[in-house]
């Protein structure tokens, strides 16, 4: 079936029925066609009431699953890029729908605009009750970011920030037939044998995310961290933050 375009979206779409369609897309940039990885893709009710997340991967593709059928818009935003919404889609019964959303560059390096950030972040963690103070070294901000020289993922930031009792454990260091972890960063000690860890809940601009999310993550484009000790996540988030937690919060744009 040819693709239908609308505006900046192109899609497949049945008549809105029983069950929802799942979205399979990619995030382009749309001055040059390339795929622009780690934009937060975010499924809207026509009221603006948010349904479900996700994080485009390093290739720029995402899925989501509606949780009905019926109309949405699509958002997606990345540091770097003015934010996209799309249409109002109507989305049909089971299936696939294919969706090329594209963003359009913004310049970066606007007056005021890492402050603004960086005040989210710390508005964000004071409403669970904390301050950059109180987590001290826990809380990596800008500063100590930008000092990193070379930063290959999220897992480098953490290292090279001397943050103790943090282990990282990539992919490539697990034993071959291992559960597909992604970036695990472990508070407590972690076994690596069979593949298994215990990996710190990661919630990537109030979204929790997998490990295999977080590979994805610009490491250029992350603000703030804050780093919670298990006993401190597993008050905010039950028990998904039972082995700590590790709030990420990314630039992406005015």
């Amino acid at each position: 079936m040819p693709a239908l375009t609308l505006g900046l979206v192109s899609l497949f779409a049945l008549p809105a029925l029983a069950h929802a369609q799942t979205i399979q897309g990619r995030v382009l940039d749309q001055e040059n066609e390339q795929p622009v990885g780690g934009a937060i893709v975010t499924l809207l009710e026509p009221d603006g009431d948010e349904r479900v997340r996700a994080l485009a991967d390093s290739v720029g593709r995402f899925l989501i699953t509606p949780p009905e059928s019926g109309e949405y818009y699509m958002v997606a935003e990345r540091f770097g890029y003015f934010e996209t919404r799309s249409p109002l889609i109507a989305l049909g019964t089971e299936g696939t729908a294919a969706l090329d959303l594209m963003l359009v560059p913004e310049p970066i390096g606007l007056e005021g605009l890492e402050v603004s950030v960086e005040e989210r972040a710390e508005q964000e963690l004071e409403q669970l009750g904390l301050t950059p103070r109180q987590l001290g070294n826990r809380w990596i901000g800008r500063e100590r970011i930008e000092a990193i020289a070379v930063k290959l993922d999220m897992g480098a930031v953490l290292e090279r920030t001397a943050q103790a009792n943090i282990r990282i454990i990539r992919p490539e260091n697990l034993t071959l037939g291992s559960d597909p972890l992604g970036l695990c960063v472990s508070l407590q000690q972690a076994r690596t044998a069979g593949g298994m860890g215990t990996c710190a809940l990661i919630v990537l601009d109030g979204v929790p995310i997998s490990g295999v999310g977080a590979m994805d993550i610009d490491p250029n484009a992350i603000e703030s961290i804050a780093i919670l000790e298990p006993i401190e996540a597993s008050t905010f988030y039950g028990t998904a933050g039972g082995s700590g937690a590790v709030l990420v919060w990314t630039r992406r744009g005015g």
